[in-house]
Formats: structure tokens, C-alpha cells, sequence
């Protein structure tokens, strides 16, 4: 305050000089030393200073201090303890102390609060390790962990292991290689699924006809691929010499026919129409499994005029079929062109009906009406035999209903005067047979014979069993012989009865029971249980009822034949060993003075 009041007393001079006053009084100080100790200069003043605040000191002990701190020049500071966290020592609860510096996380060693940093063992993966199930599991094996935290043998490391069925590395689950679980190749062309950029898979049938190719790109043989391929192609024809088709001047006259050459039966020009497909030459088929193609003109197939779509014949005019769209008004097949009508598809029998010519136009001259049961055998439509609407298909031996075969044992169809209980059969006046070409699971014959296997049909009167498989445990001819060590528990032979199956076993070795798996009488079967040995010969271990109440001992079956063993202290009688019987049992007689007794 007084500094203030000799500023303002300052400041009322000051403006005295200034507004009037013409005389300029020299500054009492320039500088604190002018004024002298205890003063200091202020704008030209000398004034006394003021006392400065006297500072108390932070404390005097460390008593004044808290908190573990001590007094140091008046002020509390906080001073380490002997024993910390970063003085390379591990104290109290630490896990590690590499020191303030070296407590850095680092791997394998220490955290800044000294636990540890994350190390092989600590069941966490750290750093380079591969792996880490910690102390207890780091014990390496098959898709384990070793000791230093690198993996063990494992699906994957490229190496077949275990049951490892293969082991491609790092392409396990790639295209063509090992799965990703190594039991087994992966995707891959053959294993019948589209994977990948295949454009088909058929598995197994991949290159066979009408599938996949053996490299998994398309289709391979096919209806379409401009080849014919049949299961058996056709033998070319042979070509006739000229010394066959030779004739001696010498045998007919020049210019002379004889009257046989052409017989007045001669079948017209007209009989085979001009649009019928052509034969298809021998060299020109290749033989594939279960092709049946009879023609291939690839991007031709199905154009009406070539091979249909299906490559089984010619698609057009004379395949039989009625194709209107192309203009066709009548398609009567191979009955095109002659006196025949569409055979037994038209008209009525009697009935005169209209022609088609080879051009599939309806011709304005009548035919005669050709079917099954006209009692005509027409080969041209594939007619074998025909004994009339009346007879065909009736009387064993003659004619089916379709005139396509003879009813006899060969035909493929079984026919019987009355065919309950029979497949495939046909009622037919006396006839009886019981199979015919056809076979039958040998299983449903006798339980004997394996149901994958099949009877023939013999002379179609009763099946061949010759061609029978055994089931399993059977063998023989008949399969009647069994396995004795199936059946019978290897202790005897085995025969069978042939429709139920059921065994009777001949046991041996003084084996018995239905399955050999009891010992005769006398007999007991030893420890191992692979033989029965005789009994002990005398009453070993039975009790008596006349001389010693009791027996101390026991049979011992360990060996070929039973013997009997006394309990410790007992030892067999005098009578038992002239005279064993229940009576007079072995180990009854007690032996006090040996030792131990």
C-alpha cells in the first residue's frame, strides 16, 4: 500500500511540472543501488522495500511425510524401496525381473509389471511359434505339438503318415491332389462330381460310351461324333470271285437265258424303295462297349433324310413314321412300294386298303392288308412263323401271338398249362415247362448257396445248380460242407442240410454239445479254453462223509491233464492212494511238524 501512495504522490508532481511548473527536478535514483540497502528505485524514488513472506518448509522429518515418503531439504519425497519391480531381482509375487531396461515384453522374457512375456509353453501362440498347448500338451504325436513349439507329424506337413492316405502339403485340397483331411485324393476327374473347369465327371464310366472322357473335357464316343460304333460290328461281306461268278460259254449258248435264271417269282424293283437308308459298311464301324448305333452322321443326326436323333436308324421317308410336317401323307416302313399296306396297323382282314409309295404318298391302287394271324408268314415285316389268328400263341410248339417265334423251350418266355407261382410266364396248352433262359437267385433254391450268384435255367424242366456260389462258411460241390470252425467252434467237422441251412456238428477231441463247446464227461476244459483234459482220477477236493469230513484240495486244469493239488499243510492219505475213491478223498491227511504248519 505504501508503494501506492508514493506513486500517486508521484504522479500529482509529475503533473505539476508538466502543467506549469518550469523547473526540472533531478531523479532521486536511477538504479535500487542509489537508494541504498533495504530500498529500491522506483521511477526515480527511493522507497523501502516490503518484507517478503516468510516460506514454511514442506516438513522438518520425515515423520511430516506420508504415503512411505521422507523429508529431504523441507520437501517429502518418495524414495525406492530396496526390493522392486526393475532391479533384476524376482521378489514377492514377480514372475520375472529382467531389469527396468530389459522388462520390455520381449518374447521368452519379461513384462514392464515383471510377468511374463509370452513364451513356448504358455499355451498362447507367440512370436515364430507354430504352435503351443502349453507345458502339459506340448508332447508332440501325430497333429501335436513338440516341446519347442513346432508341429509334429501332421496332415498337411507333406509326408504320408498314419493312416494317412496321402499327403500332398501345402495342394492338399487343390484340383487333383490329396484332400484337405488326407484320406483320400480330393476333387479330382473320376470321382464322379463336376468339379472345378471340368465340363462332365461320370466316375468310373468316364470314357466309356455315352459318358464323360477319360480327361473330364466333354463327351466322349457318343451318338454324334460322326463314328458308328457298335458292341459287335457286323463281318464285311465277302467278295465273290470271278471264278464263282464265272459261267463257261460252253454251259449256256450266246445270247441264250436259260429258263431258271430269273424265276417268274422275281421280286419287282419297287419292292425296296429308293430312300431306303444304306447299309452301313463293316469298315466303317468301330467296336465299342454297350453301343448299339446303327448309324452317326454327327450335326446331320435327326435332319429329316439321315440318321435320326438317337443314331438307332434313318430318320425319313421309310422309317415307318409318319412325319406330316415333312410332307409325308403315309409311311408304311419297309411295306413302301409294294402290294402291302402299313402291316397290321390298317384296314381291316379282307379289306383292301390303299398303297403307300416309296415317295410316302398315298397311291390310288389298293393293296392287300398283311398282319399276325393271317396265316402268311410275311419275313418283310419280320414275321418268323404264322399259323393263324386261331392257332398262334396257343398250342406249345407252334407259333406266338406275335409271329415272332416258335413257343418252345429257347424262347426266353416259360410257358405252362398254369403258370401260378411262376414269372414271365405264359398259359399254353401242353406245355410245362419251369424256366426258361432265365436265371434265379441260387439263395432262394438253398440257404446254402449265395444269393449274389444265379441258377441257370436247364433244358427248362429244372435249374442248374452247378452254377451256385457257396454263402459264407459253405464249400463242396453242393455246398452242403461247413466250417467247422465257424459252426463248431474249431473242435469238429460240419456238415449242412441244403434248404434250411441248419448244421450238424461231428466233434472231437472229447469235445461235445450241438456246437462242440462242452467236454465229454470226465472231462473238464482246461484254463486256456482251447482242449479238454482229463479229470483228476481221484476225489480231489470232494468232501467225505465216512473217514475225514472233508477234502483240502483242488483239480488243476493248467496243464494236459488235471491233476490234483493239496492246500498248503495237506497232503494226500496212504488210502487214497491205494483206493481213491469219494470215500477216501486225496489231501485229508494234516502235516503239523512240516514249517509253517
Amino acid at each position: 500500500m505504501k508503494k501506492i501512495a508514493f506513486l500517486l504522490v508521484g504522479l500529482v508532481a509529475a503533473l505539476f511540472v508538466s502543467c506549469g511548473g518550469d523547473k526540472k527536478e533531478k531523479p532521486e535514483c536511477v538504479t535500487n543501488s542509489d537508494c541504498g540497502s533495504g530500498r529500491e528505485c522506483i521511477e526515480g524514488s527511493c522507497f523501502d522495500k516490503e518484507p517478503e513472506e516468510e516460506v514454511k518448509p514442506e516438513c522438518v522429518t520425515s515423520e511430516d511425510c506420508t504415503d512411505g515418503k521422507e523429508c529431504q531439504n523441507g520437501s517429502c519425497v518418495t524414495v525406492p524401496p530396496s526390493e522392486y519391480c526393475g532391479d533384476a531381482v524376482v521378489n514377492g509375487t514377480e514372475q520375472c525381473d529382467d531389469g527396468q531396461e530389459a522388462n520390455d515384453g520381449h518374447y521368452g522374457g519379461c513384462n514392464e509389471d515383471c510377468t511374463l512375456a509370452g513364451y513356448c509353453g504358455d499355451a498362447i501362440v507367440n512370436g515364430e511359434e507354430a504352435c503351443d498347448k502349453g507345458t502339459e500338451g506340448n508332447v508332440g504325436g501325430y497333429n501335436g505339438c513338440k516341446a519347442d513349439c513346432t508341429l509334429d507329424e501332421r496332415c498337411g506337413d507333406g509326408v504320408k503318415n498314419g493312416t494317412e492316405e496321402c499327403d500332398d502339403g501345402e495342394n492338399n485340397g487343390v484340383y487333383g491332389y490329396c484332400n484337405a483331411l488326407c484320406t483320400g485324393v480330393g476333387d479330382y476327374c473320376g470321382d464322379g462330381v463336376k468339379n472345378g473347369e471340368e465340363a462332365c465327371d461320370d466316375g468310373e464310366n468316364n470314357g466309356k460310351y455315352g459318358k464323360c472322357n477319360t480327361e473330364c473335357t466333354g463327351l466322349g464316343d457318343r451318338c454324334g461324333d460322326a463314328v458308328i460304333q457298335k458292341a459287335v460290328c457286323p463281318e464285311p461281306a465277302a467278295e465273290e470271285s470271278d471264278a464263282d461268278t464265272e459261267t463257261p460259254d460252253t454251259e449256256t449258248p450266246d445270247n441264250e437265258t436259260p429258263d431258271t435264271e430269273t424265276p417268274d417269282t422275281e421280286v419287282p424293283d419297287t419292292e425296296t424303295p429308293d430312300t431306303e437308308a444304306p447299309e452301313t459298311p463293316a469298315e466303317e464301324c468301330v467296336v465299342k462297349e454297350n453301343a448299339n448305333e446303327d448309324c452317326d452322321e454327327g450335326e446331320l443326326n435327326g435332319v429329316y433324310g439321315h440318321c435320326n436323333a438317337e443314331c438307332t436308324g434313318f430318320y425319313g421317308c421309310g422309317d415307318g413314321v409318319l412325319q406330316e410336317d415333312q410332307g409325308e401323307e403315309c409311311d408304311y416302313g419297309i411295306n413302301n412300294g409294294t402290294e402291302y399296306c402299313k402291316y397290321g396297323e390298317e384296314g381291316e382282314e379282307g379289306v383292301p386298303c390303299k398303297r403307300c409309295t416309296s415317295e410316302c404318298k398315298l397311291s390310288e391302287e389298293d393293296a392287300t392288308l398283311n398282319y399276325c394271324g393271317d396265316a402268311a408268314i410275311v419275313e418283310l415285316n419280320g414275321e418268323v412263323c404264322d399259323d393263324g389268328k386261331a392257332t398262334n400263341g396257343t398250342i406249345y410248339g407252334q407259333c406266338n401271338a406275335e409271329c415272332t417265334s416258335l413257343m418252345v423251350c429257347g424262347d426266353g418266355v416259360t410257358q405252362r398249362a398254369g403258370c401260378s407261382g411262376y414269372d414271365n410266364c405264359v398259359e399254353v396248352t401242353n406245355a410245362n415247362e419251369i424256366c426258361d433262359s432265365n436265371t434265379k437267385a441260387c439263395n432262394t433254391l438253398a440257404l446254402v448257396y449265395s444269393a449274389e450268384s444265379e441258377a441257370l435255367c436247364s433244358e427248362c424242366s429244372s435249374w442248374d445248380e452247378s452254377t451256385c456260389q457257396c454263402a459264407e462258411h459253405y464249400s463242396g460241390t453242393d455246398c452242403l460242407v461247413c466250417d467247422g470252425a465257424h459252426f463248431c467252434n474249431g473242435h469238429g467237422t460240419c456238415t449242412a442240410d441244403k434248404k434250411t441251412a441248419k448244421t450238424t456238428c461231428e466233434c472231437k477231441d472229447h469235445f461235445t454239445g450241438p456246437n462242440c463247446n462242452e467236454c465229454e464227461d470226465k472231462y473238464h476244459l482246461n484254463d486256456a479254453g482251447t482242449m479238454c483234459i482229463k479229470d483228476c482220477d481221484s476225489s480231489c477236493g470232494q468232501a467225505s462223509f465216512l473217514i475225514n469230513p472233508a477234502s483240502h484240495g483242488h483239480c488243476d486244469y493248467s496243464g494236459e491233464k488235471g491233476v490234483c493239488v493239496c492246500d498248503p499243510c495237506w497232503v494226500t492219505t496212504g488210502v487214497a492212494l491205494v483206493l481213491p475213491t469219494f470215500e477216501t478223498p486225496e489231501c485229508a491227511q494234516y502235516t503239523p511238524n512240516v514249517p509253517g504248519c
